[in-house]
């Protein structure tokens, strides 16, 4: 089976490889004039046609950067597929070092805009009718143009300003090339770094695979935007943007356009920017402990302060969800750290990551002591960096086996971009302090006695499920005694490999066994036969024939293996 998987993975490298041969030569091409031309060899992703440019020299400058600049750069230069890769991987530093992590954040969407007339005709597909039959106006600038899309102002036939969504149209095609090659890059990557085996970039292609197929359908984001908007309907402070299903499809997004500034440029606008703060806060909790659902990819140029006051919302591509299980954790988590209880950090984070070797607890519970130490000792809590307390525990986890799971470095990202935002608009927002008073609800509400019961009524439901079905499966499981019927199952490699063996031996007696046989029938074969084979008995010379090939064959096939 093994080997079968190994021809199967290189048959659909090498298909790969030709069939998108022409995007293999610009990544090598990117990889080596950004020093990693190494990558290049080991992969094979070189040929005649680019064989030149593994000779061709670095600009000067990149000797002057780090490993971790050189990446982004590479992965900014590589385009959409591998900007959004680059995006994601900025806020998974439980599989990435922090360092790029802080240079893959820097990573920019935007690119030259389409024509306007490539637009239209993605509109007017999506529609189905004409445009002017829902628009009574569209800017031909747009707004703004990233790898994915980009963005129109434009007017409904009723007056309403609205800002369309439009997908490029060969964006598809491109990110299904590209994440083929990611595919067959990451298995290369697994084959020629023994040490990322243990970030699993074949999980990581897949997952991003995942992502960014959701991401190209915006009928996903459509829902999205439309359960936000259920969530804080009852919020008079923030505002999600409305969306017009009707003129909507999986390649235009129709949406009600926000009038304001993004949040960091509306400092000295009039605003009470410590309360909008304070507001944000709450919002990500609400998003997280409350309903379960947030907003995945939280940044200052995804959050609006609009005229009236009130916090607005884009971009709803990318979410994140927490069960009740993991809000249970996170709670616990955050408590911990507001109480600075060492013990319950490492316990909790412990419970939250995913173990992926073997841990040392009481060595993790010790780190875990020390790094609090470090960023907690004669600190108050408005001084305490919350974002770098997480990242030091991150990089701590990683140290010891364990990952954590993308929603919680989701939720992680939203809070530090929270903390980030505040200490522009709201200096003095202390993050922990504002996140008790939510935390300590949750975990009253966890041993509140309708949660109590609900988890009682739970449990007991199970065990008369389980009563119910008991004397039915005992009856039927010493039924099969009864018969004969009962089977086990073995799931033992090593089996199959001695039944094997068994085999190989007993198949060697028969042949030894028929071949002595034979060679007895040559000895005992009569001299006054009628006929005669070079000067031997006819059936003597048949028999030491066949006899002898039958030794030698098997004296050969023994000689083949180990003795």
């Amino acid at each position: 089976m093994s080997t079968m998987r190994a021809v199967y993975t290189n048959l659909r490298a090498a298909r790969t490889a030709i069939k998108d041969v022409g995007r293999l030569r610009q990544i090598a091409a990117v990889l080596i004039r950004h020093g990693f031309g190494h990558f290049v060899e080991a992969w094979n992703l070189q040929d005649k046609a680019i064989l030149g440019l593994l000779l061709k020299e670095r600009p000067p400058e990149d000797e002057r950067q780090t490993v971790w600049a050189r990446i982004c750069q590479a992965t900014q230069e590589l385009g959409p597929t591998f900007v959004k890769l680059g995006q994601i991987l900025s806020t998974r530093s439980d599989l990435v070092p922090q360092a790029l992590c802080d240079e893959l954040a820097t990573l920019q969407d935007n690119v030259a805009p389409i024509p306007f007339a490539d637009a239209q005709a993605v509109l007017l597909r999506a529609l189905g009718q004409p445009i002017e039959a829902v628009f009574e106006h569209i800017e031909e600038a747009p707004l703004a143009s990233a790898s994915i899309a980009q963005v129109h102002v434009a007017r409904l036939l009723d007056g309403t300003e609205v800002v369309i969504k439009i997908q490029r149209p060969s964006i598809r095609d491109i990110i299904v090339s590209d994440l083929h090659i990611l595919h067959f890059v990451a298995r290369q990557i697994e084959a020629t770094i023994p040490e990322a085996q243990a970030f699993d970039p074949v999980a990581i292609a897949e997952e991003f695979e995942r992502a960014i197929s959701k991401e190209l359908d915006f009928s996903y984001e459509a829902m999205n935007l439309e359960r936000f908007d259920r969530n804080f309907s009852a919020w008079p402070t923030v505002h999600i943007p409305k969306v017009y299903r009707a003129a909507s499809s999986d390649t235009v997004l129709v949406m009600e356009r926000l009038i304001g500034r993004k949040i960091t440029d509306a400092i000295g606008r009039g605003h009470d920017m410590e309360a909008i703060a304070r507001e944000c806060v709450r919002m990500v909790f609400k998003q997280v402990f409350e309903d379960g659902f947030f907003h995945g990819d939280l940044h200052p140029g995804n959050l609006f302060v609009l005229d009236d006051g009130r916090i607005g919302l884009i971009d709803f591509g990318l979410v994140g969800r927490m069960t009740q299980l993991m809000k249970d954790r996170m709670a616990d988590l955050l408590l911990h750290l507001a109480l600075r209880n060492e013990e319950g950090v490492a316990r909790a984070l412990y419970e939250i990551a995913v173990r992926v070797g073997p841990i040392d607890y009481a060595h993790w519970e010790q780190e875990v002591a020390e790094l609090m130490d470090m960023h907690l000792r004669d600190a108050s809590l408005a001084e305490v960096d919350f974002g770098e307390i997480i990242k030091a525990l991150i990089e701590g986890a990683i140290r010891h086996n364990v990952r954590i799971p993308a929603d919680y470095t989701m939720f992680f990202k939203a809070l530090m971009t929270v903390e980030g935002i505040g200490k522009i608009v709201a200096p003095d927002l202390d993050l922990l302090e504002e996140c008790r008073p939510h935390v300590e609800k949750l975990i009253a509400q966890r041993y509140s006695p309708e949660r109590v019961m609900r988890a009682g009524v739970d449990t007991m439901q199970a065990f008369a499920r389980f009563a119910r079905q008991f004397p039915v499966t005992a009856h039927e499981f010493l039924g099969n005694i009864e018969d004969g019927k009962l089977n086990i199952g073995v799931d033992f490699t090593a089996m199959a490999q001695l039944e094997k063996a068994r085999e190989k031996r007993a198949n060697r007696a028969v042949v030894a066994g028929l071949a002595a046989a034979l060679l007895f029938v040559g000895v005992i074969t009569r001299d006054d036969v009628g006929w005669t084979l070079f000067g031997l008995p006819g059936l003597s010379f048949i028999s030491f024939l066949i006899g002898g090939g039958l030794v030698g064959r098997l004296f050969w096939r023994i000689r083949g293996e180990d003795w």
